[in-house]
């Protein structure tokens, strides 16, 4: 039974080195990571309170620690009853890789088989067939001979299993060194090209846009925001009150509906806040209401689906890159929503209400979108000056695909003839943009046009028509003319 146990383990390991590779080698699924995901979403606040209190902020570090030790149990005991039995053991694996996708990749917000993840459907499955595969292979190698001695366990056999094992996960961690060399080249990459906006746009670089000539200046002290409309319990509460509710920070980028075709109404920054859907589960939301109006201090107002209100990365923010939120950015509170042109991300909000119709704000009345969905974009912020045929340089910018998320970005240097796939940095999150780089070597004199176009995580290839912003955004590929010497 030892044996049994050892080689069941050892087989698991494997299994957990390939998935904890594929996680951060190319964003596939890890088991424990979706467990935990889990937990965090359903665990009850009684249950939560006390287990914060007695670990404070290190709570989920532990509660990520006991999926880990769950997932090394239930895999290790499954193959230590599984090993010698080779159409249990393959009928098993089969249906805990179907559970996996069909259960608990969705449960943990990755969606079906780990589409929401950064490799995608295909990415994650494939992942998670290699990893059981492997382990499948352990317990496969181990039973050669098991069955014949089952009372004297072959010691060459066993010999055999632990070295196929211990040669998997050398060569798994291995292939990790070389990403991980892989990585600190693509962070020279980034370093070398020069004129890209930072990841994270300063406060006093990040575009603002209002109808106001002078926007209000409200004191947190004086301001309150109030919940109202269709719900059981309006309240209203008070900076103090706001900023009680549990936080939540996170990375998104803005860009404004009227933003042209390479333009600069856009940048990222952090922001800290609370969930919308938070503050409206405090007041209960009565079943006929289906839309969400902000009002302003300055007299805006604008609305979006309730259904997009309830979702995780709809904010109520009161800081901006781990600073209070200034005057020209909604100071004291704003509201952030993901997916959606910033128009709808009103500033200075004073009130939330839940509406039985579909109200129109202060844009929509004047012809622009009611939906304002952000539309793919793409943008070249590097070369910036004339360059020299033969010498090395870079092309450099950044894409942006609202929630959707940005898969890859293509250059073209022939006013897209041809083209050729860009270097593209991880996002800081979801909701942000990506930066995107391409070394490039002009072959000789002349005047090119450089054009770029991104493909979102779907597949979806931005479009190449050109349409002015109103009234539901631009579009086009963005070009720029180089002169080489």
């Amino acid at each position: 039974m030892l044996r049994r146990i050892a080689v069941a383990l050892a087989a698991t390991l494997v299994l957990t080195a390939l998935t904890l590779l594929g996680r951060f080698a190319w964003g596939g699924p890890f088991p424990p990571e979706q467990m935990a995901e889990i937990l965090f979403a359903n665990i009850p606040v009684w249950a939560f309170t006390p287990l914060f209190r007695l670990f404070g902020y290190s709570s989920k570090y532990w509660a990520f620690a006991a999926m880990v030790g769950l997932h090394l149990l239930l895999w290790t005991g499954a193959g230590a009853w599984l090993h010698d039995t080779g159409w249990r053991m393959r009928l098993a694996g089969l249906a805990g890789l179907l559970a996996f996708a069909l259960i608990l990749l969705p449960l943990g917000g990755a969606g079906w088989f780990g589409a929401g993840l950064p490799a995608g459907a295909v990415g994650s499955v494939a992942t998670l067939v290699a990893a059981v595969l492997l382990y499948g292979g352990v317990l496969a190698l181990s039973s050669r001979g098991g069955r014949a001695t089952a009372s004297a366990p072959d010691r060459r056999d066993f010999v055999r299993t632990a070295a196929f094992a211990l040669t998997a996960t050398w060569g798994l961690t291995l292939l990790g060194s070389f990403w991980a060399r892989a990585l600190a080249a693509a962070d020279d990459l980034w370093r070398a090209v020069v004129g890209l906006p930072p990841e994270i746009m300063p406060v006093g670089k990040f575009y603002t846009v209002s109808k106001n000539i002078f926007d209000p200046a409200l004191t947190a002290a004086k301001w309150s925001l109030e919940v109202k409309g269709l719900v059981e319990r309006p309240y209203r509460l008070t900076y103090a009150e706001l900023k009680a509710f549990p936080s939540v920070t996170q990375s998104a980028t803005l860009m404004c509906i009227s933003n042209e075709v390479g333009g600069d109404l856009i940048g990222n920054a952090q922001w800290k806040g609370v969930r919308l859907k938070d503050l409206l589960a405090r007041a209960g939301i009565r079943p006929a209401a289906v839309e969400v109006i902000l009002r302003a201090a300055d007299g805006y107002s604008d609305s979006f689906p309730l259904k997009k209100g309830l979702e995780d990365g709809v904010l109520v923010v009161y800081e901006m890159n781990g600073a209070p939120l200034v005057k020209e950015h909604g100071a004291p509170a704003r509201v952030i929503v993901p997916g959606i042109y910033g128009m709808k991300n009103v500033k200075w909000v004073t009130s939330v209400e839940l509406a039985d119709y579909d109200y129109k704000g202060y844009w929509e009345v004047r012809g622009w979108s009611d939906e304002a969905i952000y539309k793919t974009m793409s943008r070249i912020d590097v070369p910036t000056g004339p360059l020299k045929a033969g010498e090395g340089a870079y092309m450099g910018g950044v894409a942006f695909a609202g929630d959707r998320g940005v898969r890859g970005v293509e250059v073209s240097v022939d006013g897209g003839k041809t083209w050729q796939k860009a270097v593209v940095k991880s996002p800081l999150g979801p909701f942000t943009w990506v930066l995107w780089a391409l070394p490039w070597t002009p072959p000789a004199p002349g005047t090119y046009t450089l054009t770029v176009r991104a493909t979102e995580k779907n597949g979806t290839v931005q479009t190449a028509e050109v349409r002015p912003p109103l009234p539901d955004g631009s579009s086009g590929w963005h070009s720029v003319t180089v002169r080489v010497g």
